[in-house]
């Protein structure tokens, strides 16, 4: 009898994960349009299922990731960059998904080290340098920052990132004039960015043209009445600068805006309230202050406020207080944007 042959070992074969194409288009097209409606839930859902439909679509999760992103969801988004990132490691797309994740979550020191694994390979990328200008900012590596958005500005003259976060650190440095300079460059770019005419307002105000100031702030705020009305800062800064000038009654109408469009900002309440201290309604004043020092404890200014307005009222002990409670943060709080 004839030997059995020996057969070669049976090598296990990978499982392959079952592909709906139709379905997984299908979802992708509701993720899409959901993301341009604003409707970031149902976007997440959609790209989720077409990822799971069909996982060798990998795009889905970087559209998944950027759907997270809108909801806030920065450990989803990370999750999502970092899967396709194991799919893909070579992509460039991937690396900056996953450093814009990062950023968002606020880990600027692992978003600034995903930046520079993209600019090794491509120095000029744009959005990696401005995400390690960035990056750098957060950290108070204002030099290398600088660095960062001046190569933007350099490979991408057109972007108006560069040259507003220019502006941005120079407002910072106290080099005022230069800051006004890179705003101005802004505003040749794109003459609607508001962002850029809030900031002129600033550099006038601290040069001492404030009717110059007073225009920027009025065209910002035109600009982002109806159109952005999250952005809340032309309003406080107007406010801050009819204050300085005398005008309470007009400061507490923009200071009553802002506090409207952000009711989060504790410094828009500190207005108000500052606002009302000026006009003699001490009751109404506190109550604004109150809900200011409730917003951010850290936050100093309403503090001193209070203690003043408490003395005024006769109530020593509550002034007291207050007024110890500003000394103790006065001297460990940094200096906050105008």
């Amino acid at each position: 009898m004839m030997a059995a042959l020996a057969l070669p070992p049976q090598v296990p074969q990978p499982v392959v994960a079952p592909c709906n194409l139709i379905y997984s288009g299908e979802q992708r097209r509701a993720g899409l349009d959901a993301l341009q409606g604003g409707r970031y839930a149902a976007a997440a859902k959609a790209f989720e299922e077409s990822f799971d439909a069909c996982p060798s679509q990998h795009a889905n999760l970087l559209e998944l990731a950027r759907a997270n992103l809108q909801l806030r969801d920065f450990q989803g988004a990370t999750r999502a960059a970092q899967r396709f990132l194991e799919l893909e490691p070579a992509s460039v797309d991937g690396r900056l998904a996953l450093a814009n994740s990062y950023f968002m979550a606020q880990r600027p020191r692992d978003a600034l080290q995903e930046a520079e694994a993209v600019l090794k390979i491509d120095p000029a990328q744009a959005v990696a340098l401005k995400l390690k200008g960035n990056a750098e900012y957060l950290l108070g590596n204002l030099d290398s920052a600088l660095s960062a958005f001046v190569t933007l500005l350099d490979h991408h003259p057109e972007d108006e990132d560069g040259p507003y976060m220019l502006g941005r650190i120079y407002y910072q440095e106290g080099r005022v004039d230069h800051a006004a300079g890179q705003f101005e460059r802004v505003l040749r770019i794109n003459p609607k960015s508001y962002k850029a005419l809030d900031n002129l307002g600033l550099c006038y105000e601290a040069l001492g043209d404030t009717e110059r100031a007073t225009r920027y702030f009025l065209t910002a705020i035109k600009l982002v009445d109806k159109d952005h009305p999250e952005y809340d800062w032309p309003y406080a800064n107007l406010a801050s600068l009819l204050l300085d000038k005398g005008d309470a009654e007009k400061a507490f109408g923009f200071a009553s805006q802002a506090a409207r469009r952000n009711p989060n900002s504790a410094r828009n309440f500190y207005l108000g309230g500052k606002a009302l201290g000026k006009l003699g309604k001490n009751e109404q004043c506190l109550k604004w202050l109150e809900r200011s020092a409730a917003l951010d404890p850290n936050y100093p200014e309403p503090l001193y406020l209070m203690g003043r307005v408490y003395s005024q009222l006769g109530e020593e002990g509550k002034a007291q207080a207050a007024l110890e409670k500003f000394r103790a943060l006065k001297n460990t709080t940094p200096r906050q944007r105008k």
